[in-house]
């Protein structure tokens, strides 16, 4: 048993988060207190030392990140709740941070209270919040990612970014000043984030910035050669695709 509070400023929606967790999960989750702004949270949060938050992502005076850097995170988990527009949903899989999409569904709520219980030992890295809230915010208003790396984070223009590689569960990105960044994520999962900045996938193991595209060369699917002079195959089911989207 784990026991949780609810920080959203919907009234209906905490409502129905809380009718779902009563019917679909009361013996996994103690539900201890539900708020509805940034302040009440806090105080909440302070006086009951939860283990699980479902928190909203926008708040009254302020944002579920707001928050989450005004408390102790090593024993919290957090699953947040978001009526964010499919590019927003891009960023929470890329920040490797669990979310749940309003209209919370009962079965979506499940799976991720079991997946949070599963995995309470493992905290998630302030690292990989502030990639999401940076993430984010990119994808309103820069075109500029942050990467999480074993390192720490990586902050990158998409503009520099000249290709992505895969490699099993972690993609490579080479960079133009001839870095290169390795990170745990898939390359499904950087053609989502990339495709709005001009990238386009030739192949299951390459994404390319069009941009740094300098050569076609004709053939059953042909390959390209990019600025830095790597030649990468085009999928034979790609190349139309591809085509056009040179051309526009």
């Amino acid at each position: 048993m784990i026991d949780a509070i609810i920080i959203d400023d919907e009234m209906h929606c905490i409502e129905r988060l809380q009718n779902l967790l009563k019917t679909h999960c009361a013996e996994k989750v103690r539900l201890l207190d539900a708020c509805t702004d940034m302040d009440e949270g806090l105080q909440s949060i302070r006086r009951h030392n939860p283990g699980l938050l479902f928190l909203d992502v926008q708040l009254n005076g302020g944002t579920g990140f707001d928050l989450l850097q005004n408390i102790d995170l090593a024993n919290i988990r957090v699953i947040f709740t978001t009526a964010f527009e499919q590019y927003a949903i891009t960023a929470f899989r890329f920040s490797a941070i669990d979310y749940l999409l309003k209209p919370v569904g009962a079965d979506e709520l499940v799976q991720s209270v079991d997946k949070t219980i599963h995995h309470l030992a493992q905290a998630t890295a302030a690292r990989q919040y502030e990639a999401l809230f940076f993430n984010l915010q990119a994808g309103v208003s820069a075109k500029r990612i942050c990467l999480p790396t074993q390192q720490g984070m990586e902050f990158v223009d998409t503009a520099d970014i000249v290709r992505c590689e895969a490699s099993g569960n972690y993609t490579i990105l080479y960079l133009s000043d001839a870095q290169k960044i390795i990170v745990s994520r898939t390359m499904k999962t950087f053609e989502e984030l990339l495709e709005r900045y001009g990238f386009f996938r030739l192949h299951h193991a390459h994404l390319v910035n069009l941009a740094y595209v300098r050569k076609y060369n004709k053939g059953k699917g042909g390959y390209v050669v990019m600025a830095d002079g790597t030649e990468i195959e085009v999928a034979t089911r790609r190349k139309e695709a591809f085509l056009k989207r040179v051309m526009e």
